[in-house]
């Protein structure tokens, strides 16, 4: 079964609920095309199942689609942006 990962643009969070419980990401709009990931959060019951790294993906598809810039203050998120190539011109 897959989890589709939701977005919530009015609370600016990204998440997923499985069995009862919440996995998000939080990010802030300093400025007009530009997303701050602030927290990328994963409660020890889902961990391992890879839904961090699949919400940071949501988000990144989302920034390239609409043209935006990305910074990040989460350190999970910091991280596999500056290990995904192609999300690497992204950052500002």
């Amino acid at each position: 079964m897959t989890h589709d990962i939701q977005h919530d643009s009015v609370r600016q969070r990204y998440f997923v609920v499985i069995d009862g419980v919440e996995a998000y990401l939080t990010y802030e709009r300093p400025k007009s095309g530009h997303r701050h990931i602030t927290h990328t959060i994963v409660p020890d019951a889902l961990g391992g199942r890879g839904l961090g790294k699949r919400l940071v993906t949501q988000i990144m598809k989302d920034v390239i689609i609409a043209k935006e810039t990305v910074s990040s203050s989460c350190w999970f998120a910091s991280g596999l942006i500056d290990k995904t190539p192609e999300w690497a011109g992204l950052s500002a």
